[in-house]
């Protein structure tokens, strides 16, 4: 058998290497098997500064996340260490790094819409990690090899070992941390980092998405995105701009505020539905009508209006006359699509359907009304109708 690491993971493969150590793929003995990934931190090849810097960013990033919980973030199991090598035991993600996606495009740039929804995912851990008590957590070094794509599109931010507790007393950071053509320009020594560098950083890798221009090569050049790609919306342009001011006070200023920009882009973005013509598109809050002459009718609902924006999940209803089509939706979703048996509806009356949306941030039971039309052209006409023959009889 295998040599155990902690007599309790075996090492099945190898994930990645760098200078300092290696991130394994490994059998989890304690837990029947499963599939975990451990990251390895050797420091015997450092000087004893160096040796002690490396491993206290080490213990920060296993610090950190052993005490986060997010879709958005790796969960953490273990942290140990063994003689002068030190572990973190991790979720295993099956996917790709973005800097793995991007680097073989050849500077073509990603799809708007696709990459809209990883940087919303990505505001929503950025903000999760800002809003932390008792102090917010700065990632600081957000670019796209520090950013996993796993199979049905969630992101994953990874790589904490230059993470930091925001402290409001200080004035700028003690160390430079960051990674030019992606650290925002208060990470050269110019001040202290928050949340705003963050969402520069995440401006600067949405423009190597959307533009395929690397910011590595030219750091702190960033050209109007629609120079480089003339087919990218206004809209998306706009956000990019805006993340990137050099200033952080012209920055969007939380997180959020960032999602529900790229949020709003995202629906005007979506395409309709092929093969299916007059699509009732429901609004947040407002009463949802449905034709009265029809038997089936087609309703879409803004993902952001059942609070999933980003997420992976299922949605499902116990309600005979209505069906989510289809049940499973993913991260790219800006709209759910339900199929209403209208006919099976009585005209004028009301009706608010138990909907259940279950995500990996817990489940949802969003409140959606619709009622069915009254016949109005039709009353009307008969109305009309009675009238002209009374009129005539009374002649």
């Amino acid at each position: 058998m295998k040599p155990l690491l902690k007599r309790r993971y075996e090492i099945i493969g190898v994930l990645g290497r760098g200078g300092m150590g290696s991130v394994y793929k490994v059998l989890d003995h304690g837990q029947r098997g499963r599939l975990l990934a451990v990251k390895e931190l050797r420091s015997g090849r450092l000087s004893a500064g160096k040796a002690r810097e490396a491993l206290a960013q080490f213990q920060t990033e296993a610090r950190i996340l052993t005490l986060l919980t997010h879709p958005n973030l790796p969960k953490v199991y273990d942290y140990f260490s063994l003689r002068d090598a030190h572990f973190i035991v991790m979720e295993y993600i099956k996917g790709e790094t973005l800097e793995h996606i991007l680097a073989p495009r050849g500077g073509k740039a990603v799809d708007e819409r696709i990459a809209l929804t990883w940087a919303l995912q990505i505001c929503r851990a950025v903000h999760f990690l800002s809003v932390q008590k008792p102090r917010p957590i700065v990632f600081r070094d957000l670019k796209p090899s520090n950013i996993m794509i796993t199979r049905d599109g969630r992101v994953k931010l990874i790589d904490f070992g230059i993470a930091r507790f925001f402290k409001e007393d200080k004035d700028e950071d003690t160390f430079v941390y960051g990674t030019p053509g992606y650290a925002a320009p208060e990470q050269y020594g110019g001040g202290q980092t928050d949340v705003r560098s963050d969402i520069f950083s995440l401006g600067a890798t949405l423009h190597y998405c959307t533009t395929g221009r690397n910011p590595s090569e030219n750091p702190l050049d960033f050209p109007d995105p629609r120079q480089l790609n003339p087919r990218l919306s206004r809209e998306t342009a706009m956000i990019i701009r805006k993340a990137l001011e050099p200033d952080m006070n012209k920055r969007y200023q939380t997180a959020f505020e960032m999602k529900q920009a790229i949020q709003k882009v995202l629906l005007d973005l979506t395409a309709p539905v092929k093969g299916m013509t007059k699509i009732i598109h429901a609004k947040p809050g407002k009463l949802i009508k449905l034709p009265w002459g029809k038997k089936t009718s087609w309703v879409s609902v803004p993902v952001m209006a059942l609070g999933c924006s980003g997420a992976t999940g299922t949605l499902t209803s116990d309600e005979r006359w209505i069906k989510p089509k289809p049940k499973v939706f993913g991260p790219d979703a800006a709209w759910l699509l339900f199929r209403v048996e209208s006919g099976m509806l009585k005209m004028g009356r009301e009706y608010r359907p138990h909907i259940t949306v279950k995500t990996h941030d817990g489940v949802l039971r969003p409140q959606l009304s619709f009622k069915k039309k009254w016949p109005w052209i039709l009353i009307e006409a008969l109305i009309l109708a009675v009238v002209i023959a009374i009129v005539t009889m009374m002649r």
